[in-house]
């Protein structure tokens, strides 16, 4: 049997939420249901990158090790999960592949191209203050 996740099937999961995303209205409560649906494409890119076995400074599975009391409060915040999709982004092809997936097809215009957006993460990543959080 097979456990490493199919990138072409998670890239169609992410290409229908964004569907479902773009057909979200403006009130308030479709906020929290876009955010909603942008957490649960941002996930999909977390285990994927989980069961692919990528870490970042030992985040998340070694860190999950650690008793408690040696993280901060909240220490497996979204933001931190952000941090860890967008670095791996900058180092493996195929978590770059599914970031731009994400994003081009929640955000079409936003960038030009797949090149333009890894330098984004980059420049990001580079840049203190962009993140709240560090790994």
């Amino acid at each position: 049997m097979n456990l490493t996740p199919n990138i072409e099937e998670i890239k169609s999961k992410i290409a229908e939420l964004a569907l479902q995303h773009k057909a979200i209205g403006d009130d308030l409560d479709d906020f929290i249901d876009s955010e909603l649906i942008e957490q649960e494409a941002e996930q999909l890119v977390v285990q994927y990158s989980e069961a692919k076995g990528y870490l970042v400074n030992g985040f998340p599975t070694e860190k999950r090790l650690l008793p408690e009391e040696e993280l901060e409060e909240d220490y497996f915040c979204r933001e931190r999960y952000q941090l860890y999709i967008d670095t791996l982004a900058t180092l493996h092809e195929d978590v770059a592949e599914l970031k731009w997936c994400y994003v081009s097809s929640f955000w079409e215009e936003q960038f030009e191209s797949k090149e333009e957006y890894i330098q984004n993460l980059k420049d990001g990543l580079d840049s203190v203050g962009f993140y709240d959080v560090t790994i």
